[in-house]
């Protein structure tokens, strides 16, 4: 069979997960420098329609792995659905997100072939002679650690999601698609998805928060800190912020944002405060919306912002929380378009220029 590099493609509600796309567009990327081609595997019922999304981001195989028993994760089920497929394949490289349906099944089948599975995946590489290179975040993303396997015949990669984002797709590319129907045994499934049910915003990890509200020094204190979770709370958004903040205590450790913490892509990310230090602003590159406050006009961080508002964030908060929480009240559900209107409104702030608006959705 003709060498390639293969990529797990997760789904979720019917629609393949960006991350799934992520490691789709990293691994044409690594597939070039190797000389091989990429072959995206679906595993669920009825997942092969998906195929035209995942060639235009760069695979030239799909094999669709169904059957109604996978219709839902177990991770029983992928282990006996997929190791097959992948044995014939034989990839050199293996890439799949770095969620919990990865972490379920693929460290068994890791482990039953020895061979060596990394997660915390920032990017992959090749070196030498075709070398798998990997760069990953270690210590909690304080560090980060270079890894090459020279003697290794594969190696299983879980890519963190939103580190590099999802291009445009190319309409004009195609993929060979086949669809195989596996034997499984359904008495040998110990786990089943019964539901999925939806992240709570103030708990869901930041890497997949639809929305951040995010604070940084500039909040001042415990008492900025609980006004921005306010206002998380209304607009329906996990709460963030940078290193400084995290290290004075006013915010958790695991909450802060940056190349040496979470890296973040939301449709929507408020930062208050926050002047925009590089490794921050490493950390939210594919962001949808940015709106920053900060009464520092030369901040840096007002330069990358979709809408800039300069002015003292402690008297438009409290302005923006009565005008969000009345409309709120009204029953109005459009929160993310509310916070960009009422923010643009609130008196004693001058909106900066900026070349570009990107409408939140």
């Amino acid at each position: 069979m003709e060498k390639s590099l293969a990529v797990i493609a997760e789904t979720f509600e019917g629609a393949l997960a960006p991350a799934a796309l992520e490691c789709v567009e990293e691994g044409r990327e690594v597939a070039d420098r190797l000389g091989v081609r990429v072959c995206a595997l679906l595993c669920g019922d009825r997942t092969a329609a998906l195929a035209t999304t995942l060639a235009a981001h760069g695979a030239d195989a799909v094999m669709a792995v169904e059957h109604p028993a996978l219709a839902q994760f177990s991770a029983d089920g992928w282990l006996q659905a997929l190791a097959p497929t992948l044995r014939e394949l034989h990839p050199a490289l293996l890439l799949a997100p770095d969620s919990g349906q990865s972490r379920a099944w693929l460290p068994r089948l890791a482990a039953r072939w020895r061979l060596p599975l990394v997660g915390c995946c920032l990017r992959v590489g090749i070196v030498g002679d075709g070398y798998p290179e990997i760069v990953r975040a270690t210590h909690g993303g304080a560090c980060q650690e270079r890894l090459v396997w020279p003697y290794a015949t594969s190696v299983f990669a879980l890519l963190t999601p939103g580190v590099r984002g999802v291009n445009p797709p190319q309409r004009n590319r195609s993929a060979e698609v086949t669809v195989l129907r596996p034997q499984v045994d359904l008495d040998a499934f110990r786990d089943r998805t019964a539901r999925v049910l939806a992240s709570d915003p103030r708990t869901v990890d930041l890497s997949e928060a639809e929305r951040i509200v995010s604070g940084g020094f500039g909040a001042g204190g415990p008492e900025g800190m609980t006004l921005l979770k306010r206002l998380a709370d209304v607009v329906g958004a996990a709460l963030g912020g940078t290193r400084v903040a995290a290290d004075r205590g006013w915010l958790a450790n695991d909450r802060f944002i940056g190349s040496t913490g979470k890296i973040v892509a939301p449709k929507l990310y408020m930062a208050f405060g926050v002047s925009g230090a590089g490794q921050h602003l490493a950390g939210i590159t594919d962001s949808g919306c940015i709106v920053a406050v900060n009464n520092d006009r030369t901040a840096p961080i007002l330069k990358r912002a979709d809408l800039a508002v300069v002015g003292d964030l402690h008297q438009i908060l409290p302005i923006l929380l009565d005008k969000l929480e009345a409309l709120a009240a009204a029953g109005d559900a459009n929160t993310a378009e509310i916070a960009l209107a009422a923010t643009s409104a609130a008196p004693d702030a001058v909106a900066a220029p900026v070349p570009r608006f990107k409408e939140a959705s």
